[in-house]
Order: structure tokens, then sequence, then C-alpha cells
């Protein structure tokens, strides 16, 4: 008798297991695709680029549709200064937002064009998503 009920154990720890792994696997599966249909975090937190191009008040941005671009969003400009230098060259920088853009066309991927709604935008500065207002 014991030996039977020493295997039935073994048989239901090894059920028990596998069902475990079932409903981790559709847990995770779940969670993927939810997380397809809705912007990750780094989307609504992250998302930085680059002003490619400037011509007055017109931009290209080095953000698109891979980072999660849609048009309307809009993004802060922000320019980085070295305020100090380091005995060893390096230097100290600061940041400071200038401007701000709104996207008009998503050119591709990598690239959309913007317009600039307020401050300044130059080539080489930053942009990034403007944090949600609360």
């Amino acid at each position: 008798m014991n030996r039977n009920a020493s295997s039935i154990s073994t048989k239901s720890r090894s059920i028990r297991r596998v069902l475990i792994g079932l409903a981790m696997s559709g847990l995770i599966a779940s969670f993927a695709s939810t997380a397809a249909e809705t912007p990750s975090m780094r989307h609504t937190h992250f998302m930085r680029g680059q002003v490619v191009e400037a011509q007055d008040q017109s931009l290209v941005i080095c953000i698109g549709s891979a980072d999660g671009a849609s048009i309307g969003q809009q993004l802060d400009v922000v320019q980085h200064r070295r305020v100090r230098t380091g005995p060893k060259g390096m230097g100290r920088f600061e940041r400071e937002v200038v401007g701000k853009v709104r996207i008009d066309a998503i050119v591709d991927e990598h690239y959309a064009e913007a317009t600039v709604i307020s401050g300044t935008a130059g080539k080489n500065d930053s942009v990034e998503l403007a944090p949600p207002k609360e």
C-alpha cells in the first residue's frame, strides 16, 4: 500500500506541475496579447529622438512608427549644455526644455514630420514625449 500511495503521490505532483505550467503559459500569452494592443511603458514614458532637419517651424525628427509615434503627439524639445569641464576633460551637462513640437505625419518606422508649437527647436536638439499632465 505504501508503494502505491507513493506512486500516486508522485503522479499527482507531476500532474500538478504540468497544470501550473499550463496556467502560467496561459497568463503569459494573455499578457503578451494585451501588451500588443496597448502602448508599452517605453512608448508612453521613454520615447526619445532627435531633430535631424529643421526649416523654420517644420522639422523632421528621428521618432517613427517603430517607436510608437502617432499623429498629434506633443514632444518636448530639449537642449543639452555643458556647464563645467572636469580635470580630465569630461564635462557636466544640464538639460533644458526649450520648446514643444507636435507630430504632423509619420514618414516611416524611423522618422516623422513635426511642427514647432512653442519655443524653439533646431537640428540636433533632442525630442521626447512630454510627460502626461496630472
